[in-house]
């Protein structure tokens, strides 16, 4: 049992070519499957493993000349001297895989139906699939340094892809050279949340481009003062690139005539305007100077006074201003020093001013006495419309709108 192993060794040398001594010595020496032709059984307290005279060979030349192996029976005389002690160490350092047994496991480990104590909740992917910051409230320090900061994270919830990005951002790392930034160009401290709030796709944009868009501003003798309000105002105007937004002034200053000045003042006041859906903005345009009849001055004074109109849907302003000016007979000049009214509901206008006709007190002529302004007329409570404007109480004001 023990010389089969070492069969298929022998075998791997039987050749009918010349072998030379040392050539086989040195591959029985270097051979990498060695440990495997010993047997299974052999006792693992041994340190040194015998190995029969018999089975190392030597290669001895016939008469024919020809060569035949031959056991070499003084192979152990010198076991030093020979490659048997090497053999030897190579077997007993190869480690047997076969060895194992169950003494050698932990008995500490745990049976797969013990009780756990372990607290394993932080066991899994860091970030999972979620539309609320609260799963991450306690774990995440970007979401802990937002709501420190007075970003309102709930609001931010309706968009998923935001809330995946906003998790994936390092606090330090992403978010605090934009909280410079904005401070930087003037943005108040306490204003840091908020505008997060509106715009948190700002963390977006590269911070080249940012800088960008603010050289383009102070190129073109905006100050600080007026940056920081734009901004502020504004908090998706940084979204917009630097060719967008001279495109939008451009259109702004080319259609009404408008200066470097009146430019800068529209900027400032109403920067939503600027950034407002172009087609809508040009629809406005077109309502005002064709079916209202403004002429290229009023059309200008309108938007330098009240710049609100043109983001005011199409339809309600130009019934607004029908009934203005049909009903209540208020002429396009009167409509331009008053231009508020075009912002009130014509609802709203129609009630207030049908009630005042049945009080006797619908007056809007400066010159003539109990005048009546269109913009009180539009403007604070229905108490405060009665008191001051109706001169009666607001219980017969609420039973007038019931028969209207």
């Amino acid at each position: 049992m023990f010389n089969m192993p070492f069969q298929r060794c022998y075998s791997l040398v039987s050749m009918t070519r010349p072998v030379a001594t040392n050539l086989i010595t040195r591959f029985i020496s270097r051979s990498p499957r060695l440990g495997q032709c010993l047997p299974k059984d052999t006792d693992k307290s041994q340190d040194n493993i015998m190995i029969p005279e018999s089975n190392i060979l030597s290669n001895t030349k016939t008469d024919d000349g020809g060569y035949t192996l031959e056991p070499h029976s003084n192979l152990n005389n010198n076991a030093s001297a020979t490659p048997v002690a090497r053999i030897q160490q190579i077997i007993t350092s190869v480690p047997n895989e076969d060895s194992l047994d169950d003494s050698e496991i932990d008995e500490t480990l745990p049976e797969p139906l013990d009780r756990c104590t372990e607290d394993i909740s932080d066991i899994g992917p860091y970030l999972t699939p979620t539309c609320t910051f609260a799963k991450y409230a306690n774990k995440s320090r970007t979401v802990q340094q937002l709501v420190k900061l007075g970003v309102s994270l709930y609001k931010l919830e309706s968009n998923p892809d935001v809330v995946k990005f906003i998790l994936g951002l390092d606090f330090e790392r992403d978010i605090q050279p934009y909280i410079r930034f904005l401070h930087d160009c003037g943005v108040p401290a306490n204003y840091l949340g908020k505008f997060l709030t509106k715009n948190p796709h700002i963390l977006k944009v590269d911070m080249d481009d940012l800088h960008t868009r603010i050289r383009y501003l102070r190129a073109h003798e905006f100050s600080t003062d007026l940056i920081k309000d734009i901004i502020c105002n504004n908090p998706n105007w940084l979204l917009y690139s630097t060719k967008d937004i001279d495109g939008r002034l451009g259109y702004f200053q080319a259609t009404f005539k408008l200066n470097g000045s009146e430019v800068r003042f529209l900027t400032s006041k109403a920067p939503k305007v600027v950034t407002y859906k172009m087609s809508h903005l040009m629809s406005n345009t077109l309502t005002i100077k064709e079916d209202m009849e403004f002429d290229p001055r009023q059309a200008k004074v309108l938007l330098i006074k009240v710049p609100k109109i043109w983001v005011k849907n199409r339809t309600r302003l130009l019934d607004t201003f029908e009934y203005a000016h049909n009903e209540m007979q208020l002429q396009r000049n009167f409509v331009v020093q008053m231009p508020h009214i075009l912002l009130c509901r014509k609802t709203r206008l129609q009630q207030r001013h049908s009630f005042l006709v049945e009080m006797k007190r619908a007056q809007y002529d400066p010159t003539k006495p109990m005048y009546v302004s269109p913009r009180d007329l539009i403007s604070g409570t229905d108490v405060d419309f009665c008191k001051n404007i109706a001169k009666t109480s607001v219980e017969v004001y609420n039973e007038f709108q019931k028969l209207f």
